[in-house]
């Protein structure tokens, strides 16, 4: 019986150790959160457009404060009732997808060097457009 209870214990707190972390909040801005994958895709777009590193000392750091500084500005346009239309977003949307593909060639090279379908980078893109 003791087994049976020592083995039932060790299979639910073990299986709390193998969780793997899907994503975590960075920072919080005004009710709005900034998640490590997000950063990590704003890392990787800054580094890949001026060809560094992106593990370069700093960068992360840099970055992460635009984001914030952006989701401030975003705050404070809801606040001042400043909106672009569906229409803007998308079209910003498509210009910098027509940039990437200029850049790397095809969609397909897109999608590999950041990682994602291009469906999410353009749900990644949209994102920032609202809020810038």
């Amino acid at each position: 019986m003791k087994i049976k209870i020592a083995l039932l214990f060790f299979i639910l707190f073990s299986s709390g150790f193998a969780q793997k972390t899907l994503d975590k909040v960075v920072a919080v801005v005004d009710n709005e959160i900034i998640l490590q994958s997000e950063l990590e895709f704003q890392i990787n777009i800054y580094a890949t457009q001026r060809s560094i590193d992106p593990s370069t000392p700093g960068l992360k750091e840099q970055i992460l404060k635009s984001m914030i500084d952006e989701k401030l500005v975003y705050a404070q346009s809801e606040l001042d009732s400043i909106m672009i239309t569906n229409e803007e977003i998308n079209q910003r949307i498509d210009y910098q997808i027509q940039v990437f593909q200029q850049q790397y060639g095809s969609v397909q090279r897109i999608e590999e060097m950041y990682g994602m379908s291009i469906e999410r980078i353009k749900r990644e893109l949209r994102d920032d457009v609202r809020k810038n």
